[in-house]
């Protein structure tokens, strides 16, 4: 992955789908078994089937409490991974180089701890912790990267959070996630990711 954000979000989406799929194929399984077993027979203790009618069971319902067990420890799983994933994107690192982005109709200024301002190019150095400061100077905005898994909403008079590592140097393309008027379509950006020396040698000089 080239983000540890698209780590994150993808291994809990994995943990959904798994999950998920396990449950599909076991109430279809259990289903089609009993179809077989109960609807297709031509008669059940000397008498026949109606159609629609339950099978009964006799004896302790161990099939029951099984299913119970099964699904509390599903839903225990998918709301455990959930909040983690959630904390884990929530607590950067405490030497995240901090970012302030302000959006505003229709574009992006990004502002360094040491006062450089840069309009809709971010530079960041890879694998380091980046943290975002995100508000908006006019209406709703959503700070979107899509291929870093980064979508952060941009509202004025509030500051979001969020922080990743880019793994991958490169540049990532920035849009605004929400429909914010006239000139919505060409609100983009940058992130262009470079190693630790490139990056000092920007954020120190003048470039």
């Amino acid at each position: 992955m080239v983000s540890t954000t698209a780590e994150a979000v993808y291994s809990l989406f994995d943990t959904f789908l798994t999950l998920g799929t396990i449950v599909f194929f076991v109430v279809l399984g259990y289903m089609l078994y009993h179809l077989i077993k109960h609807v297709r027979a031509k008669e059940v203790k000397g008498r026949d089937v109606e159609l629609g009618e339950l099978p009964t069971s006799e004896g302790f319902p161990y099939r029951l409490l099984i299913s119970i067990a099964l699904s509390a420890t599903i839903v225990t799983t998918l709301i455990f991974s959930t909040f983690s994933t959630l904390a884990y994107l929530e607590t950067p690192p405490a030497d995240a180089l901090e970012i302030r982005v302000t959006a505003f109709q229709w574009g992006w200024e990004f502002t360094y701890p040491n006062g450089k301002t840069v309009l809709g190019e971010a530079r960041v150095p890879i694998d380091r912790p980046i943290k975002f400061y995100v508000t908006s100077r006019d209406v709703f905005h959503k700070f979107g990267v899509l291929s870093l898994g980064i979508g952060i909403d941009a509202v004025p008079g509030k500051i979001n959070t969020y922080w990743t590592v880019i793994r991958v140097p490169g540049t990532y393309e920035v849009r605004c996630f929400e429909l914010c008027g006239t000139g919505h379509g060409v609100m983009t950006g940058r992130i262009v990711a470079v190693t630790e020396q490139e990056f000092k040698a920007w954020y120190e000089g003048g470039g």
